[in-house]
């Protein structure tokens, strides 16, 4: 059963499942789009599920996939304070800074996500609240794309 945090390759780029949605035809992932746009292809490996694209969202840097068989993901509203990113390649705290659609995080320069993370979720009470898309090597922070955008980008494929 796939879900938010898993690994995907898509030509020789690769990056995290920020969340699953349920879609009118079975499931509906998201993504950082940058990773499929430097990837120039639109189909996914997720383990031994293959997705294809469906639609993206480039101003927000996303991107959404059809995939079969997937966990839904419980999604939440950000606050400031502590959170958590998690995916497959593991966990590190951060704290919220700034919300809105698109959301800050500290993370430290000794903790910072490397290549391949793009993508992953940020966690708060065990609900993705939004995805990785950037980090900023100088400050230490990242870019989180909203749990809210992510769902608003989706409107037509749930």
């Amino acid at each position: 059963m796939l879900r938010a945090g898993d690994l995907f390759s898509a030509g020789r780029q690769g990056g995290v499942v920020g969340a699953l949605l349920r879609g009118r035809n079975g499931c509906i992932g998201v993504t950082a789009y940058h990773i499929m746009r430097l990837a120039g292809t639109r189909e996914l490996l997720i383990g031994d599920a293959r997705a294809k694209v469906v639609s993206d969202w480039r101003a927000f840097d996303l991107v959404y996939f059809k995939v079969s068989g997937c966990e839904p993901t419980p999604l939440g509203s950000p606050r400031l304070g502590p959170a958590r990113l998690a995916s497959a390649i593991g966990a590190r705290d951060c704290s919220i800074s700034d919300v809105g659609d698109l959301i800050s995080v500290v993370i430290g320069h000794a903790n910072l996500p490397g290549p391949g993370e793009s993508g992953t979720p940020l966690l708060q009470d065990e609900k993705v609240v939004g995805i990785l898309s950037s980090i900023n090597l100088n400050s230490g922070k990242g870019t989180i794309i909203s749990a809210r955008v992510i769902e608003k980008g989706a409107e037509g494929l749930i």
